[in-house]
């Protein structure tokens, strides 16, 4: 009798917790899907405060983009690199990293002994080719009237030739670095110093001198930026490369600023870069911007294609996780429908499987608004 009771009390425990248990998932469907059909109901005033815009969705031409990001560059001949042709401690620098320098403005002087060295050799060569052309000039002379030997005239002849190569060696060399020959040989005054010379106008990007400082020629002591023409160097996956030519339209933007970029594909680099799988895209810009330094970070779309599809705003999209909604109105009031997006282009997103009965509308601005007061 005892057993029976305790097996009946067992048996009743196990049908009440069956009855607590069963019903739970399906009530968690049910209130989903409550949610997704829940029937909003907004007073004119209500829709009036709040901005909301109501309409049916258009066809539109929606491109689609490549996203990548790059910098603002120069071509590699803008950039002049300034070194020392000789070694010699610098004198004087005249200007300051950041400033804008003229094509032949001073940039630095630099003094060593043997810069005296060379121009003294110089004038002694010079000296000394205009004695050996007199006497050539002489003994061939002589050898013509049997006044002298054959074989001296040629020895001066020789003489002459070999200081006459060595004259042109020196004056080349002192050309090269910047020393006025010409002055030199008639004035027969010695250049203490070297100056070099702005070569193109632009900003200084490095200055790498001080007075006093020892230089010599493997050692850069300026850059010179020309920012006369500037374009975008952009870095696009290997993968995406298929879908570009020349002429594809590139919007850029700053980050932190709303300023845009456009231009044009110009160039695609046909290298890789194995180690970040990306190549180079070369972009010339429609109108080049005033004040933008040069390597400054952007990001950008380059337009690869585009098509005809049902879009609507932005601003009628309601997203949740991974999912996206729109609110249709019918009689009733507004009713939460979930869509499949696709493009976005132009602040309209392409939506698919949305039917819409005769007399529904969707709302195109307002939609947070709606959701909001669900």
């Amino acid at each position: 009798m005892k057993y029976n009771k305790i097996s009946g009390v067992a048996i009743l425990l196990g049908l009440v917790m069956g009855a607590c248990n069963q019903p739970a998932e399906p009530a968690v469907a049910e209130a989903k899907e409550s949610s997704e059909s829940a029937i909003v109901h907004l007073s004119p005033e209500q829709m009036e405060l709040s901005g909301i815009i109501l309409g049916q969705p258009s066809n539109r031409e929606v491109a689609s983009y490549i996203e990548c990001s790059g910098m603002i560059d120069v071509p590699p001949s803008n950039i002049r690199s300034v070194h020392s042709p000789v070694m010699g401690f610098v004198q004087q620098v005249k200007h300051l990293p950041g400033e804008y320098v003229r094509r032949g403005d001073l940039l630095i002087s630099i003094v060593h002994p043997e810069l005296i060295r060379q121009q003294r050799s110089f004038l002694e060569s010079a000296s000394k080719i205009a004695f050996l052309k007199k006497d050539m000039e002489r003994k061939k002379e002589l050898a013509a009237a049997d006044a002298s030997s054959q074989k001296a005239y040629e020895q001066t002849q020789s003489d002459y030739f070999v200081e006459e190569a060595h004259y042109k060696g020196l004056k080349a060399e002192l050309d090269l670095i910047g020393i006025n020959t010409k002055a030199v040989e008639e004035g027969r005054e010695v250049q203490s110093s070297i100056r070099i010379y702005t070569p193109v106008s632009g900003y200084l990007t490095q200055v790498n001198a001080n007075p006093g400082k020892l230089v010599e020629p493997n050692m850069l002591l300026f850059e010179i930026v020309d920012n006369s023409h500037i374009h975008l160097e952009l870095q696009v996956f290997a993968k995406d490369l298929g879908l570009l030519h020349e002429g594809q339209k590139v919007v850029a933007s700053i980050p932190g600023s709303e300023e845009e970029l456009h231009g044009k594909v110009h160039l695609i680099n046909k290298a890789i870069d194995l180690e970040k799988k990306t190549a180079n895209v070369h972009v010339h810009l429609d109108e080049e911007p005033q004040g933008l330094a040069i390597g400054t970070f952007l990001y950008a779309r380059i337009r690869t294609d585009s098509r005809q599809v049902t879009a609507v705003p932005e601003a009628a999209i309601v997203r949740s996780g991974d999912r996206s909604f729109v609110f249709v109105q019918d009689s009733e009031g507004f009713r939460k429908v979930e869509v499949v997006t696709g493009l976005t282009d132009g602040g309209f997103v392409e939506i698919r499987e949305l039917n819409l009965g005769e007399g529904q509308q969707i709302a195109l601005k307002g939609a947070y608004y709606i959701n909001g007061t669900e």
